[in-house]
């Protein structure tokens, strides 16, 4: 999946410097007209992809930031300054979604049509299963005081885990405008599976 609402550079409309960092002009500091309505990605001028490298989205993060700090608005009026304030929030939200494998899948899935995890909670049965007895085991173990075990059983959930990331990522790949319904339904599987993946880590913590 590599689409993208807008292609950066682009150029401020105030003083027609061309914008490598998005959001704002960091000539000028006047907000860019596209700002309203963005998704994630294009807030931080990126493809709408799955593969990003977490150095792009720290160095558009941190570009963005000195932009929108309130420093550079302190003499513009108070309704600039309000929309600086939300759009310094959406950013960090944004930020916080980009940099995290599967909350960036959650959100991919989100903004193409897909179920989030509130409409849809399902799970393999087998998946269910299987971590039933597994938080069984690690129960009988831990009143055992069989530390030894115990450690033993986190590298295979940890291998189980990254397994289902693989699959995340291979399925974000395939989501495009004209993607089968069953990738959407197949993404949110894997992303519903993922977190008793996690559960289980916490537990052995």
């Amino acid at each position: 999946m590599n689409t993208t609402l807008r292609s950066f550079p682009i150029k401020c409309a105030t003083c027609e410097s061309l914008a490598q960092a998005p959001v704002a002009c960091a000539e000028c500091h006047s907000l860019l007209e596209h700002v309203s309505g963005a998704d994630y990605f294009e807030l931080f001028g990126l493809e709408r992809s799955f593969d990003i490298a977490p150095a792009d989205i720290q160095r558009k993060f941190l570009a963005i930031a000195r932009n929108i700090h309130p420093d550079a608005f302190v003499s513009a009026d108070a309704a600039t300054q309000s929309v600086v304030l939300h759009l310094s929030s959406a950013v960090n939200k944004a930020y916080e979604t980009l940099r995290d494998p599967v909350r960036r899948a959650e959100y991919i899935l989100e903004v193409s049509g897909g179920k989030s995890a509130a409409d849809d909670k399902r799970v393999a049965p087998e998946l269910l299963a299987e971590v039933m007895m597994l938080r069984e085991e690690i129960e009988e173990l831990r009143a055992g005081g069989n530390t030894a075990a115990i450690a033993a059983i986190r590298p295979d959930i940890a291998r189980k885990k990254d397994a289902t990331l693989h699959k995340i990522a291979d399925l974000c790949r395939r989501i495009t405008a004209d993607a089968d319904a069953s990738v959407h339904d197949d993404l949110r599987l894997q992303l519903n599976s993922i977190k008793y993946f996690d559960n289980l880590l916490a537990q052995l913590a």
